[in-house]
């Protein structure tokens, strides 16, 4: 069985590799714009907020205040700002799932914090390119920009199913 995993995945990486190097051959050059940093292009797709709840719940994290800046900052960003924050953005997040603390380290928070990490990630693949356009780092940023909504809603429905909370509501406690 071990051989046969192992030859189905030779088989595969080299019909990959040529099929690579094929695709290669047959592209025109891309054209790459010049990034401007006074260009007015950026992004429209809009930071989904916190609830009341959970900014009372996350005020004294540090680290998810930092990231939310810097994603603040990548949403109002042109192309320019995009490439040059890039770095900073994977540390963040890099920094956030590092320390997270043990009441937000569920499953649920963990997927959404390694889907975010691969977003910037792939937004810091894109920017170290010397040919990028700027639709290719718009359309990272977009994707990063709704990784990190996907996290602000299940921290959203985390801090609103608080055990305490849900209990009080079954035993009609105020």
């Amino acid at each position: 069985m071990k051989n046969l995993i192992i030859i189905i995945s030779v088989l595969l990486s080299i019909s990959a590799c040529t099929e690579h190097s094929s695709s290669n051959n047959n592209q025109t050059p891309v054209k790459a714009t010049v990034l401007d940093s006074l260009s007015d292009n950026k992004i429209t797709l809009e930071l989904l907020p916190l609830s009341v709840q959970a900014q009372e719940d996350l005020k004294s994290f540090d680290d998810l205040q930092a990231l939310r800046n810097l994603i603040l900052t990548m949403q109002n960003s042109n192309a320019f700002y995009i490439q040059k924050y890039a770095d900073s953005t994977d540390l963040a997040v890099g920094t956030l799932r590092e320390n997270i603390p043990n009441d937000l380290n569920t499953n649920a928070i963990s997927s959404r914090l390694t889907v975010l990490a691969t977003e910037t990630a792939l937004l810091r693949h894109w920017s170290e390119k010397k040919m990028v356009t700027e639709e290719k780092l718009f359309e990272a940023n977009t994707r990063l920009i709704k990784a990190y909504n996907s996290l602000v809603i299940q921290l959203n429905e985390l801090s609103l199913a608080i055990p305490e909370n849900i209990e009080k509501e079954l035993l009609g406690e105020d």
